[in-house]
């Protein structure tokens, strides 16, 4: 995805540049009244300095003058260049110069503004315009998570400036330096990489933990096998915890062990478990033995997790003892969320519904119904959060009951965490997703799109966000984390 991302903002590129006047162009505006030429910044006063740029397109040798009083440049590409007052306290010319070539994660063209390395008394402000084609629109209040990116001159190290206020068409941001400059996206950095569709995920003050098929390197020759992993943020070194055993599938992690869920075999026969290993002596316990455990997730004194052939949410101690069944008709329950007081999970596709019952037993409660496959789950004080495979729609409700209500159109949603009062998902189709949602503003950053099948995401307290990548092929996943400036 990436590498067909540099073709189309190249191509986009190359054909605008033919457009180029391709010479100076200070036309009637550049001795006049300060108005600039069009875009975002048409019609405004600049202060009564040089202004150029009458829809002009920025090619090779395009340039404009600014003295103390100010001025702007708008090109016909939506590229604006706007000088405050007291930017600089002589006439300067400055040139601008929009190239084929962008870094990864461009998501529009980039631009070369000389002389590089001039400096400001104040900051200039940029439009710079976002032209990468995404595979589908994107939905109401959403916007990409795109900043604008600059290197100092000399230097192929682009570093995002700081202010970053986005539409759908722009970022604007503000420079005191000119040189090279583009919009663009916070690449998310792999933790692990060429793995055969890593899924669950969970994590701790020390490391990432992830289950996966393994690496091409330590196949068994059973595709149903896998490892349990973990690995330190801020690096690329996965530990395998456990030997290979039954398809991983679920994890969950307390201070002294890992729980997952083993996914069992038939040939030969080796029933689906809850197991744990101890993260400092790596020894392995199998805690019970029962139908097809799909999903794990504990406090300080339990641990509760999905049988998918029993379809039933059990609880049972910490340290393994006879399970008690907290409710039964729970369809497939994949996902699984808790506060202090309740479990809640969806049915996937077996029920079609989303649910909650208390830790302690006691009747279960249907908070949805009729939904298009849930899958992920989250929760806080008031509401529950979930996420539709088949109609691509996240959707909230309170917990205490009532009328759901959309968060986010997407097109098939899996992954959900919370932190805050942010909401994190994961897209499996059309722009292949991460997104944000602002629950208090109503507002939807997309983290990345491109993602080979984004499965699951968590959120921890902090700054990071971690999420697996199943991969589009065999040994193809791989396992990330995203951290904004």
């Amino acid at each position: 995805m990436t590498r067909t991302l540099f073709v189309m903002v190249a191509c986009a590129a190359a054909a605008l540049s033919s457009a180029s006047c391709g010479g100076t162009d200070k036309g009637d505006a550049a001795t006049g009244g300060g108005n600039t030429g069009g875009g975002e910044s048409g019609g405004g006063d600049t202060g009564g300095g040089a202004t150029s740029g009458t829809g002009a397109q920025p090619g090779s040798g395009q340039q404009f003058s600014v003295d103390a009083r100010g001025g702007a440049f708008t090109a016909e590409d939506g590229f604006t260049i706007e000088v405050p007052p007291g930017a600089v306290s002589e006439e300067t010319v400055i040139t601008i110069e929009r190239v084929e070539g962008a870094p990864e994660g461009a998501v529009g063209p980039m631009y070369v503004l000389g002389p590089e390395g001039q400096t400001f008394d104040k900051p200039i402000t940029l439009t710079l315009p976002i032209t990468v084609e995404l595979k589908a629109e994107l939905g109401e209040n959403t916007v990409l998570g795109a900043y604008g990116f600059t290197a100092q001159e000399g230097s192929d190290d682009f570093a995002p400036l700081a202010r970053h206020d986005v539409s759908r068409d722009s970022v604007v941001t503000e420079t005191d330096r000119l040189s090279s400059v583009y919009p663009g996206m916070i690449l998310p950095t792999s933790m692990a990489s060429e793995h055969r569709y890593p899924s669950a995920l969970a994590v701790d003050g020390s490391f990432l933990y992830f289950a996966s098929g393994g690496t091409e390197d330590v196949a068994t020759g059973d595709n149903n096998d896998g490892f349990v992993y973990r690995v330190k943020p801020g690096t690329t070194e996965a530990e395998a915890m456990i030997p290979a055993e039954p398809d991983p599938k679920a994890l969950w992690v307390n201070d002294s062990h890992v729980y997952w869920a083993s996914g069992g075999d038939d040939e030969p026969v080796i029933p689906s478990a809850l197991r744990r290993v101890d993260k400092a002596s790596l020894e392995v316990e199998t805690l019970v033995e029962v139908g097809y455990v799909v999903s794990v997730i504990g406090d300080a004194s339990a641990v509760y997790f999905g049988d998918g052939y029993g379809e039933k949410i059990y609880t049972m101690p910490l340290d393994g003892g006879e399970p008690v069944v907290l409710a039964e008709g729970a369809g497939i329950p994949e996902h699984l969320a808790q506060d202090a007081e309740n479990i809640y999970w969806t049915g996937g596709a077996a029920t079609n519904k989303v649910y909650k019952v208390a830790k302690s037993g006691g009747e279960v409660t249907v908070i949805a119904e009729n939904e298009a496959e849930p899958a992920g789950i989250a929760v806080d004080a008031e509401f529950v959060y979930w996420a539709n495979v088949g109609d691509g729609g996240v959707f909230k409700a309170p917990i205490a009951g009532g009328q759901k209500t959309l968060v986010h159109q997407g097109g098939s949603m899996s992954g959900l965490a919370l932190r805050g009062s942010t909401l994190f998902s994961t897209d499996t189709s059309g722009n292949r997703s991460v997104n944000a949602h602002d629950l208090e503003s109503n507002r939807t950053v997309v983290l990345a799109f491109g993602q080979p099948v984004a499965w699951r995401v968590i959120a921890p307290e902090g700054e990071s966000v971690f999420w697996s990548n199943a991969g589009d092929y065999r040994y193809d996943g791989h396992v990330v984390s995203y951290h904004a400036p």
